[in-house]
């Protein structure tokens, strides 16, 4: 593999996961428990939105056809979590997705942001300024919720979360890393990905009790060693298929096919 085919493929996960985070945070714009709850997706949805316009734009310097990307792909072509295939039952899952999917993203953008390639450097710290307040919101709902009864509900859906989310970063051993590495297109690789991610999401975890992280030998680990049976590194999933067929017209616009614009 060539670095410029690791790259396009390393965008096009970042670029797919932000487009379709986007819709799941949007579909709780009128279903958030609070007006201000309702503007924060907005807000969020939007935010993500706009980042994953700006990666698939940074493929049309790798030979790709950003609109193609963006309109004509079917569910299977989607480098996507499985967690975002579809909608989510309640308002844990948002906030399971803004403490643990969102940051493990944030991390990604900033390891990309650490490497040599200017292109994506010149967006990325904007972006990353944009999802500092992504982080607010979710610790904002940690302080309040683990003050209640609802406590138990979030620690369990967390603990559900985290092995999978955690696992999103990939391996060492993946294709393409190596090749990112030797030109110096990323600050560093998905090991280091994990740690820093868990040292940022660790200790809200540990303050509603979820029992899946501990302190190491000075950091954050995970107890339990994480499942790689069925994992693809190419679309960065451990299970078949992709969005499911109404999020996948959302994502690709298909009801307003007419009207796109470029």
């Amino acid at each position: 593999m060539t670095a410029e085919a690791a790259l396009a493929r390393l965008l096009l996960a970042l670029a797919d996961n932000k487009r379709l985070l986007g819709i799941r945070y949007s579909d709780w714009i009128l279903g958030a428990p609070s007006i201000e709850a309702g503007i924060a997706a907005s807000s969020m949805a939007q935010d993500e939105w706009g980042h994953s316009r700006l990666t698939y734009a940074l493929l049309a310097d790798l030979g790709n056809d950003p609109r193609a990307l963006e309109h004509e792909r079917p569910a299977e072509a989607y480098a996507s979590w499985e967690g975002l295939d579809a909608a989510w039952p309640d308002w844990f899952d948002v906030l399971a997705a803004n403490l643990l999917f969102d940051a493990a993203l944030a991390e990604s953008y900033a390891a990309l942001g650490a490497g040599g390639y200017g292109p994506a450097r010149s967006r990325i710290q904007k972006m990353l300024d944009e999802e500092a307040y992504h982080r607010e919101h979710a610790l904002g709902w940690v302080e309040t919720l683990r003050r209640g009864t609802a406590v138990a509900v979030l620690r369990d859906r967390l603990t559900a979360w985290l092995p999978a989310v955690a696992r999103w970063f990939g391996r060492e051993e993946d294709p393409g890393w190596a090749e990112l590495r030797q030109r110096g297109w990323i600050g560093w690789g998905p090991e280091e990905m994990r740690a820093r991610w868990l040292a940022t999401v660790a200790p809200a975890l540990e303050r509603v009790g979820v029992p899946g992280v501990e302190p190491r030998g000075g950091a954050w680990a995970l107890v339990a060693p994480l499942d790689w049976s069925g994992w693809d590194p190419t679309r960065r999933r451990a299970a078949p298929g992709g969005p499911d067929p109404d999020t996948l017209a959302r994502v690709r616009g298909d009801r307003n096919r007419a009207l796109l614009v470029e």
